[in-house]
């Protein structure tokens, strides 16, 4: 004991952390040489053959060898009552205060009395005022605005440091990122919106109030979103039809944060899309015969613009352009028949179906699903012949008079006629062996007048049939493959089948010496 007292009165006296510090080293030395000297000398480590650190034989024999022991230290004192002139802001003290990155305003001046009190003892230094009216006093940020941010409740030192930081705005966290997170837990997914994957929060949100829902900087539903979607929000003025949910809420179909489909959707799109157009699903569920549009790539986008379009039903384009995006090639349907291209046909025909020439395949077609071969919305035969069946034609007579195979006599009905008989009934309504509506017509278009094909499959061979359909004012001519050439006329009926010769013309008919002015007149 007398040589510990010897050392501490050998050292100079000193005050606060530097005193503690030296008394401390020097005890540890002290401490150190007393009790190797109390115990008999250590036997030094035996040799071995081991790499260092292949084992803790090394580590253990040293610490058996040289024991080390820290005696505690105690804190340094606060100061007493500091002068009136004096800085809290020293080598000493607050030293940090200094050299931080971000620095409250007060702090850097020095003036830490603009928000504390005179020392009430014991070095404390209350503050002025009482809870946030310490920051307010200064800094109006909250209470002036319709929505209020939650964390205000907290006060503002929950995310805020009142005097340095290493992020801007003395933020308790390294960024604003981490200091949302810390409330909002929004875990990163397989897609993310820019400002989101940045940390951008204020990008989108203020941080203490704003006169729109969830904090948001431009304003209430789709506004907020145009601030940086300008170019969405002026082809959406500029359209004849807006998606209605687009027009007034994006979120109702987007994630503004972090989602695990494309384009921050929050289901699939087939799902955003059927989730409000039940009547869709509907049809999908009941339908045997899919339409493979509404499942590859973009599904339900394939064919209409999420949006705003110019066109009816928010297609992309004209629903005849639309279905040409896929159909102006051949095409493997699912039964494994292959479907013709048929841009040539709805393009370049002269004469076009009408719901063709009004550019409404839907006319005809269901494209969202059908219980009928080609999506048919309606039934219509399969095949070249059929027995007559009226409800088999419910298709065509959903715009066509049904009387024109119901009447054997007529002479308004329909042209197709010999006189007063109707050939249409005289084909159609055949128990046996009717002749179908596809056994004579282009069902899309042709080059030949009242949409009579060229050339037809026939029924079940891989032979196309030729029609050799020839108009004329008062009737008209054919010499298909199926019968002799015959003729028919309105006004002199033909009493028995033309036969034709080289070079010879269709006796007793008058030919047609003017053209169809008007594309499309039967």
């Amino acid at each position: 004991m007398t040589h510990r007292r010897a050392v501490f009165f050998l050292l100079p006296r000193r005050t606060g952390w530097a005193h503690a510090t030296i008394v401390t080293c020097a005890a540890i030395a002290l401490l150190s040489g007393l009790i190797g000297c109390d115990k008999k000398q250590a036997k030094p480590a035996q040799p071995t053959t081991e790499a260092v650190g292949s084992s803790t034989a090394h580590l253990e024999a040293t610490i058996k060898a040289r024991p080390v022991v820290f005696a505690p230290v105690p804190p340094a004192p606060k100061p007493g009552a500091l002068a009136s002139d004096a800085s809290c802001v020293t080598a000493e003290c607050h030293a940090d205060y200094t050299r931080a990155p971000q620095i409250h305003g007060p702090i850097a001046e020095r003036a830490c009395k603009t928000c504390h009190a005179d020392d009430a003892g014991g070095h404390k230094y209350p503050l002025k005022r009482s809870g946030d009216a310490t920051c307010t006093f200064c800094h109006s940020v909250s209470g002036t605005q319709a929505h209020q941010h939650k964390a205000l409740d907290q006060g503002c030192t929950a995310c805020h440091s009142p005097h340095v930081s290493t992020a801007k705005f003395l933020l308790k966290k390294d960024n604003v990122e981490q200091l949302c997170l810390g409330c909002h837990n929004l875990p990163l997914k397989g897609y993310a919106h820019e400002p989101f994957i940045k940390g951008q929060c204020t990008l989108c949100h203020q941080a203490h109030q704003s006169e729109n829902a969830k904090l948001l900087r431009g304003g209430e539903g789709a506004a907020h979103c145009y601030t940086c979607h300008g170019q969405l929000q002026s082809a959406m003025k500029a359209s004849t039809f807006v998606h209605k949910p687009a027009a007034e809420n994006c979120d109702t179909c987007h994630d503004a944060h972090t989602t695990d489909f494309p384009h921050q959707l929050r289901k699939p799109v087939d799902q955003t899309c059927l989730s409000c157009h039940k009547e869709i699903q509907k049809v999908i569920d009941q339908s045997s015969v899919k339409h493979a549009a509404m499942t590859i790539e973009k599904q339900c986008a394939n064919c209409h613009n999420p949006h705003a379009s110019d066109n009816r039903d928010l297609m992309i384009a004209r629903m005849d352009q639309t279905c040409l995006t896929c159909h102006d090639k051949p095409l493997k349907a699912a039964d494994g028949h292959t479907i013709k291209n048929m841009k040539p046909v709805l393009t370049q025909s002269e004469f076009l179906h009408g719901p063709i020439r009004a550019g409404s395949c839907s006319g005809c077609h269901d494209p969202h699903g059908a219980k009928h071969d080609s999506l048919l919305d309606r039934a219509f035969p399969k095949s070249f012949y059929a027995p007559f069946d009226l409800k088999q034609y419910d298709l065509c007579f959903g715009c066509h008079e049904s009387k024109m195979v119901l009447t054997k006599q007529t002479t308004n009905l329909t042209n197709f006629r010999d006189g007063p008989t109707n050939l249409h009934y005289a084909h159609v309504n055949n128990d046996e062996k009717g002749r179908t509506c596809k056994t004579c017509h282009a069902l899309h278009g042709s080059d030949l007048p009242n949409h009579i094909a060229t050339e037809v499959p026939f029924e079940g061979s891989n032979w196309t049939m030729p029609i050799g359909y020839e108009k004329t004012i008062d009737g008209g001519t054919c010499s298909p493959g199926c019968h002799k050439p015959r003729s028919y006329n309105r006004r002199s009926p033909a009493t028995r089948p033309v036969i034709f010769s080289p070079g010879a013309k269709a006796l007793p008919v008058t030919k047609l010496t003017t053209q169809p002015t008007t594309r499309g007149t039967p």
